[in-house]
């Protein structure tokens, strides 16, 4: 082949296809390999010949990613000096969130973005949470903190949300709570201009109810909007709508577009040098960019920037007949910048969502009526973008697209009216003030819209087909806009048929399957036979944070195909038991209550045989009294011969109250510890009597009440007992009956990936 010949088949769609899989194998590892994994695919783009440009792009895809992600790895605080104590100076390098305390209503709570000063010993960025204080922060200012640092560690569950490997994208290499603070110094820059813009809204919107609407369309400053709003956004499909991505800066964009073009035409002699066309495109990427600045550029709008100006620069340069060179181009340009983004949601919708509109608007749309063709390209786009969002989000709003065929239109008018009221409001107050209140009230209309909307039954369907369906459905989407004569096109429906199956993960009669979920330091486990499944105790929840009925249990459930509980068994009504209850309840249809507000209490005798295994409640007595921890729903399964006791937060008194009464039936395979193993229970006695086999420790990674105490611990391994606890090893799995020494599938050990801490002793 002649030298200067373009290699068969080296369209740069394939070699971005094979970058994008060097990218993606490299996330599929355990431990970040060394660096000569890189020499087979290099070796085999040495000869000259027709895919040596296929392995050289594999190269480079697998070399970035290794590159980002030890960079990012080496900068993260390390496990050894969690808790350690450090004075540090930087800056406050994001907006700050400002929540507040329900046991201190009248303080503070301030989460930021902390940057500090140059150093080699700390990481570049740290996520810092300030508590019950009456201190302001604000973007940009220079702070001297006395902060406890934390080593990265999320929860580990399947289907679950990944916050370590949120903390990796955003480049935050540990987090840290405030001890003491002294401010250094006054914000500058950008940073410092989005804080007084936010300030001013607040101002101009004094107690408005759409201001922190107004703040996240126009600033990208999100920490104005509280949980029910975003569930308000998910029960309607519109939460890309609010969350500035590429949809907003497309707006933005073509705003640009046709004022530039506009404008141009104004002035004739200036069209005999550059075409009209041409100054709206340069108008357009200006806008776009200027955006992008008011946003902040956070990765989500600096991505959604990127690609943005990829589509201008093809429109200037006369190239947008090939899209999707351009869009190859664009996804090479963003995962060259930021390979770890791949695991970004907001990353594969947007790009999807861009790809679907090239791919059925072109003839097909152009030639409809303007309403027929939004009221097509929607559904289309319903339809194309189903099987990453059952995969992203384990189930899909069914109103979504009638609400975004008005949502849409209404957020395209509305988005570039604030931005610019917003600059009006802030050079000429007198007309901008009263026009951005306007602005503010339309939308806030449409916030209710939504919010009724939102109250349409079943809104959310949950559901999570396993991913061989999910990528059977996106072949169907592809060829059911396929254009017309395609010899599979009638084929299409029925890629679609998988969906609706769910995985069928359940155990065989006779057994039971249990998992102890992950949660941090509370309680939350799954309990499954052949045909029925309960839910013992479902996690905490915290006010505009982590809910692990909603981060943890409701995606667990659904990953095993589990679309409907029959039972839930509320040990007793603590926080960190009780507090995930009310995101079960809004995601999954369910059964019988027990020990829930206004249901049948949870209380000795209760007691029913599913497919073959016999579930019986010990304690508490219904008359009984003691403390709410001692009053703990003590439930006993039995499997074949093997038994298991789940025992909630119970104490001393409890246990003695139970050897009492049921001293020889407490024989246990599995124990689940009480009170998570704390130094008021687990007493000798009842470890005696109970003799478990094996003992899981339902508590946080390196938990702030040291459980599981050192002296628990010993008490198991004095009867020889293996002990395992969910917050070092993940989510804890383990089926009835068992063979001898079987051990519980962990799994930290088993899906954890480089960028999860592993699993401690």
């Amino acid at each position: 082949m002649d030298p200067g010949q373009r290699p068969a088949g080296a369209d740069l769609r394939v070699l971005t296809l094979c970058f994008t899989l060097g990218v993606l194998s490299l996330h599929a590892w355990r431990e970040l390999p060394p660096w000569y994994l890189l020499a087979p695919p290099l070796l085999a783009a040495l000869p000259r010949w027709r895919y040596r440009w296929h392995f050289l792009f594999l190269a480079l895809g697998l070399g970035v990613t290794l590159w980002q992600g030890q960079r990012e790895l080496d900068q993260r605080w390390p496990a050894a000096r969690h808790g350690e104590i450090l004075t540090l100076q930087g800056r406050v390098s994001s907006l700050p969130e400002q929540g507040r305390d329900p046991r201190a209503p009248e303080q503070k709570v301030w989460r930021f973005r902390f940057t500090p000063d140059a150093s080699d010993d700390v990481p570049r960025h740290l996520r810092v949470s300030w508590y019950r204080t009456q201190q302001v922060v604000r973007a940009g200012e220079c702070w001297r903190l006395e902060l406890k640092l934390r080593s990265p560690h999320g929860s580990m569950n399947p289907g679950g949300f990944d916050y370590e490997a949120w903390l990796l994208r955003e480049g935050i290499g540990g987090t840290a709570t405030v001890r003491q603070a002294e401010r250094c110094g006054e914000g500058s820059g950008l940073l410092a201009l989005r804080q007084r813009l936010r300030d001013a809204i607040e101002s101009w919107l004094p107690g408005h109810p759409a201001a922190p609407m107004v703040a996240a369309l126009t600033l990208g400053d999100q920490s104005g909007l509280r949980d029910a709003d975003w569930e308000t956004f998910r029960l309607t499909g519109t939460s890309h709508l609010v969350a500035i991505s590429g949809f907003n800066i497309a707006i933005v964009a073509t705003l640009g577009f046709f004022l530039g073009r506009w404008l141009w035409t104004l002035w004739p002699p200036l069209l005999l040098s550059v075409p009209a066309q041409k100054a709206g495109w340069v108008v357009s990427g200006l806008f776009a960019i200027a955006y992008g600045a008011v946003a902040g550029f956070e990765a989500p709008v600096a991505r959604a920037t990127l690609m943005a100006l990829f589509v201008i620069v093809a429109g200037f340069a006369n190239r947008l007949g090939q899209p999707s060179r351009v869009l190859a181009l664009a996804w090479l340009a963003v995962l060259l910048a930021d390979p770890l983004a791949i695991t970004s949601p907001g990353l594969w919708l947007s790009f999807g969502a861009v790809a679907a509109i090239f791919y059925v608007g072109g003839g097909r749309l152009a030639q409809s009526h303007w309403l027929r063709a939004l009221v097509l390209l929607q559904l289309m786009l319903t339809v194309v973008l189903m099987p990453l969002t059952l995969y992203f989000f384990h189930g899909l709003s069914w109103p979504a697209p009638l609400v975004n065929l008005l949502a849409v239109p209404a957020f395209a008018l509305l988005t570039p009216l604030l931005l610019v009221t917003m600059l009006l409001a802030a050079l000429w107050p007198a007309a901008g003030v009263p026009l951005l209140g306007w602005s503010a009230d339309a939308l806030q209309w449409l916030r209710l819209g939504l919010e009724s909307a939102a109250q349409w039954p079943q809104a959310w369907v949950a559901w999570s087909p396993s991913w061989p369906a999910l990528l059977l459905a996106l072949l169907g989407a592809v060829l059911l806009f396929a254009p017309r004569g395609l010899p599979l096109r009638p084929l299409a429906l029925l890629c679609f048929l998988p969906l609706a199956l769910p995985p069928s993960l359940a155990p065989r009669a006779g057994s039971v399957e249990l998992s102890v979920l992950d949660v941090g330091q509370g309680l939350a486990v799954v309990v499954r036979t052949a045909n029925h499944s309960l839910l013992y105790d479902a996690g905490p929840a915290f006010e505009e944070g982590f809910d692990a009925g909603d981060s943890v249990v409701v995606p667990y459930l659904l990953s095993r195909g589990i679309h409907r509980l029959d039972r839930l068994l509320l040990s007793h009504d603590d926080n960190d038991h009780a507090g995930g209850v009310a995101a079960v309840l809004r995601r999954l249809p369910l059964g019988e209550h027990y020990g829930t507000p206004g249901h049948a209490p949870c209380a000795e005798g209760l007691s029913w045989n599913w497919d073959g295994v016999a579930f019986e409640v010990l304690h508490p007595q219904a008359e009984g009294g003691g403390s709410d921890n001692n009053r703990s729903c003590v439930l006993r399964i039995e499997a074949g011969r093997q038994v298991a006791l789940l025992t909630g937060d119970i104490e001393r008194s409890a246990e003695q109250a139970l050897l009492q009464r049921h001293g020889g039936r407490l024989r246990a395979d599995l124990l689940l510890s009480p009170h998570h193993g704390s130094r008021t229970s687990s007493s000798p006695e009842f470890v005696t009597a109970v003799q478990p086999g094996q003992v899981i420790h339902a508590a946080a990674w390196r938990s702030s009440f040291g459980h599981p105490r050192p002296e628990v611990v010993a008490r198991y391994e004095a009867i020889g007992a293996r002990q395992s606890v969910t917050g070092v090893e993940g989510m804890l799995r383990l089926s009835l009956p068992a063979g001898a020494g079987v051990l519980p599938e962990r799994w930290r050990h088993q899906a954890g990936r480089w960028w999860n801490a592993p699993a401690e002793p």
